[in-house]
């Protein structure tokens, strides 16, 4: 970590057991700060159907996080009518949470002691929400009623009283269909709100002036490109960030089918900004300083993740000095105070392979040093000492593989690895925290999770090797990279294991009747026979991806047919092999589980030797969910074999 202030966190007292760690996990959805950066808040789940709200003060010299008491709802994977969609912290830690209903939402306001009231509801099935910009209680939202993008939009304001936002809310206005995203305040005072107005399939910058209900577009966008204010672009432009302090913009322009970053004041004219260009992959701004003049820039390329700061006045790029693979993100510059400089003025919230989701501030200089601390959020998932992680490039038949490896044994020399393979096959390993490793490393399996070709986040061309060709490159990445492992470990070590999910787990299978020798023991989590035979049993959105991304077409070559009730592929399997299914998956019936078992016992295969078939009642495409003792089963049996759940 360069230039690394300590961390607030203390590791030093871990809970008795890992899982006990695991169970205090808090997966964070609809994180937001403040206008002002000066708190946060964020709606969390547990894992086990329940949903809290808890907050973040930012204003001190050690965060602190706590969550809302009395607050809980059901939980679910699939959003419903009923539950809570978005939240709008405010400075003095009230929180606004939006609540789905039938063509509306609820507004409720939640008080810092866990007391709620309801302030009325608005009509509309999409709605955005942002808060007042000096922070006080209050918020403006946009609202469109149906799921037509080309529908008109509506106008509210919420005003704020000394105890919190007071209901109901009053129409302010209407706009024409806008992009519901990008746009925000262009004074302090709460007055000007800046929206992107769709107009003949081109997206406009305008102003909304809260206090008439009127909006007019900000500049002219027929004059031009640089100097004029104009876009000089095909497709329009689209306002990303404001900075209310200084009444500018950071609009992003299409031009020919790509897109270039301008910035500059809201009345124009806006500044052409070429630095982003050297940066590779895929780049977006996600924070902007209050007077406009620095950009907080996210660079993305496939498991990589880094920060640079843009200077939109020198147009100017500076690398920033962060925590190496740790995705950041959302973020907020915390507004000046007169009195109070701060400690950290640029908080990010991070995840990485070792690190759950936590908060990440830093004192930034204008050259991209930084000095960061991480905030503690009082759980036990937050103090533990992880298996650490790291992204690691592997080399292909045709190319490089990316990995995520996660253990605390190196792979060269550890007893036991297992290779990894995602769903999909329009999939990919994310550099995030990932449950299930931990839980493998803990066992003494060190993960290595390769996005071979196939994979998704490299670009289409890289994406497109498995389009009609299911098994295929991906498979000679998969053949390829555990090879490269067998000859970089002792000859004392055995070889790795396999474990596959979904498609992943279809292509652990075929790679493990591929090239028998190479693999110690399988793990197949819902997997299928094939493409086809997958299609015949499958509901429509599935059988829709399969015709997508030609999972019918034949793959033929040396290692035959990608069918697994092919004669003689299955024969070839030597590795235990352990296939686990819930009977309720909607996305790969268990039925296909249930074929594989019936074809490996009458190729004389012995159940509960040879291989291992469970069923987990009640379970979906994702049996493993929740369950300690499936989880621990399963990283047993990769580490020994032998299967007991």
């Amino acid at each position: 970590m360069s230039g690394a202030a300590p961390a607030v966190v203390d590791r030093s007292r871990p809970p008795a057991s890992q899982w006990a760690a695991l169970t205090t996990l808090r997966s964070r959805f609809g994180f937001r700060f403040s206008a002002t950066g000066n708190r946060a808040a964020a709606l969390v789940t547990d894992g086990r159907g329940r949903m809290f709200l808890e907050t973040w003060d930012l204003r001190g010299g050690t965060p602190v996080c706590r969550g809302v008491p009395g607050f809980e709802r059901a939980a679910s994977n699939v959003m419903s009518q009923g539950q809570p969609t978005d939240i709008v912290p405010f400075d003095d830690g009230s929180v606004l949470v939006l609540v789905a209903r039938p063509g509306s939402h609820d507004l409720v306001v939640v008080l810092p002691d866990g007391g709620e009231r309801a302030v009325g509801s608005v009509p509309g099935d999409h709605v955005t929400a942002a808060g007042l910009p000096d922070g006080r209680p209050g918020a403006l939202l946009l609202t469109r009623v149906g799921n037509d993008p080309a529908a008109a939009c509506t106008a509210w304001k919420l005003t704020g009283s000394p105890a919190g936002p007071a209901g109901p809310p009053v129409r302010a206005g209407e706009l024409p269909a806008l992009l519901l995203r990008g746009g925000g305040w262009l004074d302090p005072a709460g007055e000007r709100f800046q929206v992107n107005v769709r107009v003949a399939g081109r997206v406009r910058p305008a102003v909304f002036h809260v206090g008439d209900g009127g909006h007019d577009f900000l500049y002219d966008d027929s004059e031009g490109s640089d100097g004029s204010g104009g876009s000089g672009g095909s497709g329009g432009d689209t306002v990303l960030l404001t900075a209310p302090e200084a009444g500018a913009l950071l609009v992003a322009t299409e031009r020919n089918g790509r897109y270039v970053l301008r910035a500059g004041p809201a009345s124009g004219p806006l500044r052409t900004l070429l630095a982003p260009e050297q940066l590779a992959g895929e780049v977006r701004p996600i924070a902007l300083r209050g007077d406009g003049r620095w950009a907080l820039l996210r660079r993305t390329s496939g498991l990589s993740c880094d920060l640079a700061l843009l200077d939109t006045h020198r147009d100017a790029v500076h690398p920033l000095a962060a925590p190496a693979g740790r995705v950041l993100g959302p973020a907020a510059w915390r507004a000046p105070a007169a009195t109070d400089e701060g400690p950290p003025r640029l908080w990010c919230l991070s995840v990485g392979a070792d690190t759950p989701a936590r908060l990440m501030g830093a004192t930034v200089s204008g050259a991209g040093e930084a000095r960061w601390v991480e905030a503690d959020d009082g759980t036990p998932a937050g103090r533990w000492p992880w298996a650490p992680g790291h992204v690691e490039t592997f080399p292909g038949p045709a190319e490089d593989v990316e990995a995520l490896v996660c253990g605390h044994e190196d792979w060269r020399t550890a007893k036991h690895v297992v290779l990894a393979l995602h769903g999909g096959p329009a999939g990919m390993w994310r550099l995030k925290f990932h449950q299930l490793f931990q839980v493998f490393a803990d066992a003494g399996v060190t993960v290595i999770a390769p996005n071979p070709r196939g994979s998704i986040g490299y670009g289409q061309a890289f994406h497109e090797h498995v389009v009609n060709a299911w098994g295929g490159p991906d498979l000679a990445d998969v053949l390829h990279l555990a090879t490269h492992i067998r000859d970089h470990r002792p000859a004392d070590r055995e070889p790795p294991a396999l474990y596959g999910h979904s498609y992943g787990a279809f292509l652990a299978l075929l790679a493990a009747c591929a090239e028998p020798e190479l693999w110690s023991r399988v793990v197949a989590v819902a997997p299928f026979l094939s493409g086809e035979s997958l299609y015949q049993e499958a509901t429509s959105p599935v059988r829709a991806m399969i015709d997508r991304l030609g999972g019918r077409r034949r793959v033929v070559d040396e290692h035959g047919p990608r069918d697994l009730a092919e004669p003689g592929r299955l024969p070839r399997l030597r590795a235990p092999l352990l296939i686990l299914h819930g009977d309720g998956d909607d996305v790969v019936p268990a039925g296909q589980s249930r074929a594989l078992a019936r074809r490996l016992a009458d190729l004389g295969a012995v159940p509960g030797v040879d291989f291992h078939h469970h069923e987990v009642s009640g379970a979906g495409h994702t049996p493993l969910d929740g369950s300690q003792s499936l989880h621990l089963a399963m990283a047993r049996f990769l580490a020994a074999g032998g299967w007991s759940p």
